[in-house]
């Protein structure tokens, strides 16, 4: 044999393992999903402002992507989630502080992920709105939506999901609101998912404080029933992503003392206990597939 054909002999053999005393073709190496996470980074004024995160390892830690300075017209940026569609991140989020009352939601839109503009305001559209918070966007058939907690003022501790639907493509107009009916009061942080013909919506409970799991089989705003209760109190701000693998990956903001946790799941019921992410200084926020 000369020396080409003992070179691709030997690229043969490292191309294959020994399963039972026969050699086998291996299986290739799978490449882990890159993310990027968006968030805020806590309650001072300095650190409401969106912070971009960039995981290469499937989301079990990230590195400063950029600190876009960016706080939207309000001077306050939180909860931010984050959507990637036809080449363009947009993200929503809350405008004001968890103290400071807020009547609408915000959308700014960037191409390179450092610059951002701000490109809408989506008023509650609820009689006496004391608080709008964390905007989620779902995406079902092309159409845009936005999921956001509203409280009012005749019951500021009754948060309620409501439904948002963009009106164009340029998600500069909307629709709404559309109460997810079923889900019960004083709901907050409101994350939905589509898997096969089941909504699932991932929500905490402001008043136990746990993370809980609801689902419907009718629609987004129709039918929700409570499915159980998610590890234990004292996690909000839930978001999912899917990996590319298949499986789902929640994180969730351990608001008690500080920190990003994660977990996954093959099925959207059977979840893993909870990990801690390496994200310095993340909070709630999401994460999209760069």
């Amino acid at each position: 044999m000369n020396a080409i054909g003992r070179r691709l002999a030997a690229a043969l053999v490292g191309s294959l393992v020994l399963i039972a005393g026969g050699l086998v073709p291996a299986s290739p190496v799978s490449a882990a999903t890159t993310l990027v996470y968006a968030t805020f980074k806590g309650d001072a004024a300095a650190d409401e402002e969106l912070w971009l995160y960039r995981s290469t390892n499937g989301g079990t830690s990230y590195e400063v992507m950029a600190d876009t300075n960016f706080r939207g017209p309000s001077g306050v940026l939180r909860d931010p989630s984050i959507l990637k569609l036809n080449g363009t991140y947009y993200v929503a989020y809350t405008v004001q502080s968890w103290t400071t009352s807020s009547t609408h939601v915000n959308i700014a839109s960037s191409t390179d992920l450092r610059s951002w503009k701000n490109l809408a305001s989506v008023p509650s559209g609820i009689a006496d709105t004391k608080f709008t918070w964390a905007p989620e966007f779902y995406v079902e058939d092309g159409t845009v939506h936005l999921i956001t907690s509203v409280a009012a003022t005749t019951c500021s501790s009754c948060f309620r999901p409501y439904v948002y639907t963009a009106r164009n493509t340029a998600l500069t107009s909307w629709s709404g609101p559309a109460q997810m009916w079923g889900l019960g009061t004083n709901h907050i942080d409101t994350f939905v998912v589509k898997s096969g013909s089941t909504w699932h919506a991932f929500t905490k409970n402001e008043t136990t404080k746990y993370i809980e799991h609801w689902t419907t089989t009718k629609n987004l705003t129709e039918g929700w029933v409570n499915s159980g209760t998610l590890w234990s109190s004292g996690y909000e701000g839930p978001s999912l992503v899917r990996l590319d693998d298949g499986a789902w990956r929640v994180y969730v903001d351990k608001y008690t003392n500080g920190g990003l946790w994660t977990a996954t799941s093959t099925d959207l019921t059977t979840w893993t206990g909870l990990s801690a992410v390496t994200c310095a200084g993340c909070r709630h926020g999401t994460a999209v597939r760069q």
